[in-house]
């Protein structure tokens, strides 16, 4: 937390305005408040200033949809590389099934040179993404 008495700058001041915007679009402020609160922004000099403007509104806005539509393109993308994998691990293990018909014991299995490193790869971003991603709700 910065001590009010310090100078604000640009940026601060920039920070509150954003504040000062979302709160008007969740309905919080009516059209005169806001324009005077987003003047007295401008001129704001300290963080007292700006605290002052935004004392009355909830510290945690809450949080738009952007996070769930982010969330829904990563599993998209996460399915769409684990249908890549599968469809081609399919493919390679028809290849070998195809050159081991009537041709005595199972050769070698080399499928597995296709299929697990790209599956190990493939698990270790799965498991990444999903720590990395913020609980809904």
């Amino acid at each position: 937390m910065n001590e009010p008495e310090l100078r604000a700058g640009d940026e601060d001041r920039d920070k509150t305005i954003a504040r000062l915007r979302e709160a008007y679009a969740e309905g919080r402020l009516e059209p005169n408040e806001f324009n005077d609160r987003l003047d007295q922004a401008h001129a704001a000099k300290t963080f007292a200033d700006l605290s002052i403007l935004t004392a009355d509104l909830p510290h945690d806005p809450p949080r738009d949809s952007t996070h769930l539509v982010q969330a829904a393109k990563e599993r998209r993308e996460l399915r769409s590389a684990w249908a890549a994998w599968l469809g081609v691990g399919v493919l390679v293990n028809i290849i070998w099934f195809a050159t081991w018909m009537g041709n005595g014991p199972a050769p070698y299995y080399w499928p597995i040179w296709v299929m697990g490193p790209w599956g190990g790869g493939m698990l270790i971003w799965t498991l990444t993404a999903r720590m990395g991603r913020p609980e809904d709700g």
